[in-house]
């Protein structure tokens, strides 16, 4: 199905956004590049734009919270409602419970004119009677505290949320894991594993910043830019931002393509967590650096940061699409030592000129740790995933443990919070390849703030001029492992 056979016009934020959930939901398609090509085509507005993302990713995000209202206040079957006039209902009703800029009389208008303009019998009557319905048990915005109602609050973030009249919401004492699972918008199965895992501190935490808009962070690019002169061009040009070591952190969100210094080189778009990765590695100047799972870039590039240039590193990944997007980013930082490979080639280049000082194996996951960037990984992903993904994980481990040389790191990473694809798997790999040692481990949670993570893990330089020590971010999830070859 392609754009072109949505009936609704791509000529406005909510109109794509409409389009682009039922495209997600048809297709499989990503709404990112549903709403990539969208912004390529159509000379839309900086505000329309950001628009369009917020409604279509915080539908996305709460599909589920946003279903259960659905199913609570029809008078029809919820596998009878139309596709097209259910993801009306969803961005109309999350504009009402999430957006308090949007006034509820707007949402529904709005959303009763699009219902009309697919031209389905009725359609415009179902969403106004269904949107009415909900408006009507919202009491108003609420701010945590003692005695609140579990059952008849949705929380945006740990301070704030929103009230209903009545306790539309499962027992969090009786039916715990459908409470949370309903309440902050993540599947069943996957609330159920996290309650046998963590507190329940913790896991809100987790859930709350899984629905989280996530700030833009940027890796400055020490090879052509400082910290502090950027951060300054960046106020000049109107972004308010923090310092956070080798990382800028915009308040406000902004293509990263408009930003000053993009031409130039001067940052990468990359989140702390991420951002870790590299300097942890140990890499030096002049080694070589095999990346085995490399694209869109972002550790690539920044493993050649940590080598001032100097070296040799092999980014390699499964597509001549994905290698082209490496070697795009490289020309843009001003990285020279990058050669790209398809996932043949290492071995060829190990026989031709030797083992490697470091290999990077960033295996591909579950991305349980990163679902507020990955908006559709919560309903994409099933229990059945993990097992499968299992397999390429350990293929990846061993392929990369043959090409580092005595003495060389072997790195394990990935942007997973689940034992199984982190702390279990390099457990395994050690009891089976004896020849390697564990050096050290790192293991972010959503939602854990950036203090937990340690500054020199971005950068081993002294602070910079203004920076802030404790930004109010939270970071992604993710796991490293460094392991390191055992000489004979």
């Amino acid at each position: 199905m392609s754009p072109d056979a949505i009936t609704l016009p791509w000529d406005n934020a909510r109109n794509i956004a409409v389009n682009s959930l039922l495209l997600f939901k048809q297709t499989r398609q990503n709404i990112q590049e549903t709403l990539d090509r969208c912004f390529r085509e159509r000379g839309l507005d900086l505000r329309e734009r950001h628009l369009a993302s917020e409604l279509a990713y915080g539908s996305c995000r709460h599909l589920i919270t946003l279903d259960f209202l659905i199913k609570q206040h029809s008078n029809r079957r919820f596998r009878k409602i139309d596709k097209r006039i259910l993801q009306i209902l969803r961005v109309g009703l999350y504009q009402m419970l999430y957006l308090s800029r949007t006034p509820d009389f707007a949402a529904v208008h709005t959303a009763v004119a699009q219902a009309k303009g697919y031209g389905t019998q009725g359609g415009g009557r179902f969403v106004n009677a269904v949107l009415r319905r909900v408006q009507r048990e919202i009491k108003g915005p609420t701010m945590a505290g003692a005695g609140k109602r579990a059952r008849a609050t949705l929380w945006y973030d740990e301070h704030c949320g929103i009230e209903f009249k009545s306790e539309f919401l499962p027992d969090p004492h009786q039916q715990k894991a459908k409470y949370y699972s309903i309440a902050y918008g993540h599947p069943l199965w996957l609330v159920a594993r996290w309650l046998k895992r963590y507190e329940e501190a913790t896991l809100r935490s987790i859930l709350l910043a899984d629905n989280a808009r996530p700030r833009l962070c940027l890796r400055v690019n020490r090879l052509r830019c400082d910290p502090v002169k950027l951060s300054r061009r960046l106020r000049e040009a109107g972004h308010e931002n923090q310092i956070w070591q080798a990382a800028i952190i915009l308040r406000q969100s902004a293509l990263p393509e408009q930003l000053p210094g993009y031409k130039e080189g001067c940052f990468f778009v990359q989140d702390l967590t991420a951002m870790s990765v590299a300097p942890q590695a140990g890499v030096q100047a002049g080694e070589r650096v095999l990346d085995l799972c490399a694209a869109p870039g972002g550790k690539t590039t920044h493993l050649a940061e940590c080598m001032d240039n100097k070296g040799e590193i092999f980014a390699c990944d499964v597509s001549r699409v994905k290698l082209d997007l490496i070697e795009e980013n490289c020309r843009r930082l001003g990285i020279s030592i990058v050669r790209t490979c398809l996932p043949e080639e290492p071995e060829k280049i190990f026989r031709r000129s030797g083992p490697f000082d470091l290999v990077l194996v960033d295996a591909p996951c579950s991305n349980t740790g990163v679902m507020a960037r990955r908006v559709e990984v919560r309903h994409r992903l099933k229990p059945v995933d993990l097992q499968t993904l299992k397999s390429l994980q350990w293929e990846l481990l061993h392929k990369g443990a043959k090409l580092v040389r005595e003495g060389g790191r072997l790195i394990y990473s990935t942007c997973s919070i689940e034992p199984g694809e982190n702390e279990y798997r390099v457990h395994q790999f050690l009891q089976n390849n004896p020849a390697f040692a564990f050096l050290d481990k790192q293991l972010h949670l959503p939602g854990e703030p950036i203090r937990k993570i340690n500054p020199k893990s971005l950068s081993g330089d002294r602070p910079n001029e203004g920076e802030t020590e404790t930004p109010l971010i939270h970071t992604d999830g993710g796991y490293t492992a460094i392991l390191q070859k055992r000489k004979r």
